[in-house]
């Protein structure tokens, strides 16, 4: 099958690298460079930045469940008929009551805010791996009135206990005595400590169910349920559908509005870095442009004689699109050959530079990873790839249009 002229041509002129011909070419492969530094950044980025973002929903989601369903009043009785009931959804994997809401640790004049949540140690097991996190001591037994607290890593550090210390739980509640209106507190006995690897490990304590039913004074109620589903990204729109199957003003909370500030920070570093990343792809387009203004100022002689030849302006213009077209095509070629690998073992490359050079890029004692995490989305590369090709196109499009303008006889009046 024939090859097109126009096809031929723009890829000649492309290849050369002759007589005059030779500081266009140079500017060409530069211009291929920049191109190829976009896309490999791009794809590179979004994958590590992908990867932080899993990261961080692994290790959040270990420890939060997917979702909560608050009763009225933040009461909810006969509590064991609605998790039977809700866990009969074929999307939820597993339903736990719990009791809690905010409250302050206090051990001697140290004092910290925290989330605490009493569970029943055994169905909590279904909806939060935090038994599974333990780096110290022991999860909660499932004996009540041992009053055992287990706190975060972090936590532990700030309020300066280990296993076995006492510290004191302070309720934003009040008892009202003869004396006056006093604090509701109770003292814990540390039982162990967890590690999650996020935040959370400095916000979270964990005490058992019927202990939290005490000092919450709510009898046999609790609070609300606990839900674990088999797609946590159903959440949002399952769990309302969820709490209309219990009393009326019960509220449903999904991880996204729990923890909705934290993603959403991520998401917006992740879509600016992207941004930010396309002005290399963006520059290298505008070198397309200049090196075609040039190629079609310097081959104006050419031009004439092809349109004397018979070529239609279209036919011109496709050729210097083509010639545009390749720097694009083999930067993002050569782009996708080197970004996509790098991206899938970025982590195993950071590691082998720190080993190399005695560099530590992630320290355990102040980060929560040790390696950098990657996940490469196709949907990320098939994006890049696009956004690539349109702007490589449309880099092309007002130079070859200037050369199919080109008048023969003007051309050759001075060759």
């Amino acid at each position: 099958m024939a090859v097109p002229l126009f096809l031929r041509i723009g890829i000649r002129y492309f290849r050369r690298a002759s007589g005059n011909d030779r500081f266009l070419s140079l500017v060409s492969w530069f211009s291929l460079l920049g191109m190829l530094i976009g896309v490999v950044s791009l794809i590179v980025v979004m994958a590590v930045m992908n990867g932080f973002e899993r990261e961080l929903q692994q290790r959040v989601l270990s420890v939060v469940p997917h979702g909560y369903i608050e009763g009225p009043q933040r009461r909810l009785s006969d509590w064991q008929r609605y998790a039977a009931t809700v866990a009969e959804n074929p999307q939820v994997s597993a339903v736990a009551p719990y009791v809690g809401g905010k409250a302050m640790l206090a051990v001697f004049k140290r004092l910290r805010g925290v989330s605490l949540y009493g569970i029943d140690p055994e169905q909590e097991r279904g909806v939060s791996a935090v038994g599974e996190h333990m780096v110290a001591g022991d999860y909660l037994s499932g004996d009540a009135g041992q009053y055992q607290i287990i706190i975060g890593d972090i936590l532990a550090r700030q309020l300066g206990v280990n296993i076995g210390d006492g510290v004191t739980v302070i309720l934003p509640k009040v008892t009202v005595t003869p004396f006056g209106l006093y604090p509701r507190e109770k003292e814990f006995t540390v039982s162990g400590v967890f590690s999650a690897g996020a935040q959370l490990d400095a916000t979270s304590a964990f005490i058992h169910i019927s202990d939290a039913q005490r000092l919450y004074q709510l009898g046999d109620d609790v609070e609300g349920l606990r839900l674990q589903l088999t797609d946590m990204f159903v959440a949002p729109h399952l769990l309302p559908e969820l709490a209309a199957l219990l009393p009326e003003g019960s509220v449903a909370v999904s991880w996204s509005d729990s923890q909705g500030s934290l993603f959403q920070a991520v998401k917006m570093e992740k879509q600016m870095v992207r941004l930010l990343l396309l002005f290399i792809v963006l520059i290298a387009a505008f070198n397309i442009v200049s090196i075609l203004s040039m190629a079609v100022s310097a081959k104006r002689g050419s031009i004439a004689v092809l349109r004397t030849m018979g070529s239609t302006p279209g036919s011109i213009m496709a050729i210097f699109i083509v010639y545009g077209m390749a720097t694009g095509l083999i930067g993002l070629g050569l782009g996708l050959l080197i970004g996509v690998p790098l991206a899938q073992h970025i982590g195993e490359v950071v590691a082998f530079l720190e080993q190399l050079s005695g560099l530590q890029l992630f320290n355990p004692q102040v980060y929560f990873i040790t390696r950098l995490p990657s996940y490469l989305q196709w949907s990320d590369v098939a994006v890049v790839s696009g956004f690539a090709l349109l702007l490589s196109l449309l880099a092309t499009l007002y130079p070859a249009w200037q050369a199919s303008r080109v008048q023969p006889a003007e051309a050759l009046r001075y060759e």
